[in-house]
């Protein structure tokens, strides 16, 4: 702060202009290091802390918004889409989005983008949660080299299961089958149907199907497979009429049950051809063959309580 001094005599010397720190000017500084240190968050925010930017290709992107949908793994948000636009060749849609700095790794081939939605269907619910938070794309890791594009899927991709056996089942008609449809043997579920097409010759349907890799011995190159949706209605003089269903949820979303003869013949491989029958044989269930399964360790058992008697 400066003191004005009047102005000399003609011929005087100049006067010196007298400064005079205040306490307070130290408080001028405040807004140059505020300004300076918003700018290193935001750096450190959206170069530093985030992730790559990916672009993922939608057939459809119906429900997704700009700076409002999430990318989720494992119930954790790993991203957020930035950006939607159509794709170049207009049959797309480019959907840009920015991975969470934890999450960089999911930016590799092989990982898998699809769009859950609320969805419901003979035998299934899902997505429920959409319905209140909104779309959101859910993210499946993949193992392959570095890399910021993508296809999305229209679904949920089954994922591939080292050591399953494929086999492929023909049918006249597809009939309450799906997609996910389980395969059982003696109820328990073994396996599952991947996708199906009409044959070559429009004549029959297609079911590519795996059995679990732990249960893949049980497949022999003489076993019976049948569908085993829907009610199962046998009529006879003397013990009247019997209606039979595999199980519950096979009666709403389809299902496929198979056995194996006594005489077990030897293992299929990756590719078998089977018949899929409408109904089974009363023999096909009578076959008890011995088949060694290799199966993972089982869940040791639960301490019982001190005083309880479960008996």
């Amino acid at each position: 702060m400066s003191e004005h001094v009047e102005d000399p005599k003609p011929g005087g010397r100049l006067p010196k202009a007298r400064i005079k720190k205040t306490r307070r000017s130290w408080w001028l500084w405040l807004i140059p290091l505020g300004a300076l240190a918003l700018c290193v968050w935001f750096i450190y925010r959206d170069y530093i802390a985030t992730g790559p930017a990916i672009t993922i290709y939608f057939q459809d992107a119906s429900g997704l918004e700009e700076n409002n949908t999430m990318l989720n793994y494992l119930g954790t948000t790993v991203g957020q889409v930035k950006k939607l636009q159509l794709a170049r060749d207009k049959k797309r849609v480019e959907v840009k989005a920015r991975l969470a700095g934890s999450a960089s790794q999911l930016a590799r081939a092989g990982t898998a983008f699809w769009i859950v939605r609320p969805e419901l269907k003979v035998g299934a619910i899902s997505g429920l949660r959409t319905i209140i938070s909104g779309e959101y794309i859910a993210v499946r890791p993949g193992n392959g080299a570095p890399t910021n594009i993508f296809m999305g899927a229209e679904s949920e991709p089954i994922p591939e299961v080292p050591g399953s056996l494929q086999i492929t089942l023909l049918a006249p008609e597809l009939g309450s089958l799906q997609q996910n449809s389980a395969i059982y043997y003696r109820g328990i579920k073994v396996g599952q149907v991947l996708l199906y097409q009409l044959g070559n010759d429009a004549q029959e349907v297609k079911l590519h199907a795996r059995i679990d890799p732990e249960y893949a011995a049980l497949v022999r190159v003489n076993s019976k497979f049948w569908n085993a949706g829907g009610l199962d209605f046998r009529f006879g003089i003397f013990r009247g009429a019997e209606i039979s269903a595999e199980s519950a949820k096979t009666l709403l979303s389809g299902g496929i049950a198979f056995a194996t003869p006594t005489d077990a013949g030897e293992p299929a491989s990756d590719g078998k051809v089977f018949r899929l029958y409408d109904k089974p044989d009363d023999a096909w269930k009578n076959w008890m063959p011995e088949i060694k399964l290799q199966l993972p360790e089982q869940a040791p058992e639960v301490a019982q309580p001190p005083g309880m008697n479960l008996k």
